[in-house]
């Protein structure tokens, strides 16, 4: 997303992860798109934890639908991996304007078939919301970095 577009449209995405979190009674969420560009968040208190989040959910993202295509599938449904401190939940879903990445942890007080539930639930209010129902241009290579620290400026207030 282009650093113009963030304050635009990023706003929209607040109500449907904060209901999401609430809703699914999970600890942490963060909605990025394709290239780790954070797009909403809720209970990080760092931005360098969000940045790492973000990276490594990009990248496990990446891995994943190049070994779905291994296997000649377009990509997973999703991804979840348990554990006995807390689960991690990784869902990719397809607006018009972008692919985004929904990355989220949660423990003994929710279940995964309770957070796939409310994923869907996401899923179908973020591809209403007015700024993701329509294909928007891309971002240059020139510009890819500024607009990566774009979106976690938009959350912790650097400028």
């Amino acid at each position: 997303m282009r650093r113009g577009d963030l304050e635009e449209f990023i706003g929209d995405l607040k109500g449907p992860v904060d209901t999401f979190a609430r809703e699914a009674a999970v600890r942490l969420v963060l909605l990025i798109n394709g290239s780790g560009q954070v797009l909403a968040q809720r209970g990080f208190a760092r931005a360098l934890d969000v940045m790492g989040v973000a990276a490594l959910g990009a990248g496990i993202h990446a891995s994943s639908r190049a070994v779905a295509q291994l296997l000649g599938m377009p990509g997973f449904k999703h991804l979840h991996q348990g554990g006995a401190a807390g689960q991690v939940f990784i869902g990719p879903f397809q607006t018009p304007s972008e692919e985004l990445i929904l990355i989220t942890v949660f423990g003994e007080d929710s279940s995964l078939g309770l957070v796939q539930v409310f994923y869907a639930r996401l899923v179908e209010e973020v591809q209403k919301l007015p700024g993701w129902s329509q294909a928007r241009p891309t971002t240059d290579a020139a510009q890819f970095e500024r607009d990566l620290e774009a979106g976690l400026d938009h959350f912790f207030g650097a400028t």
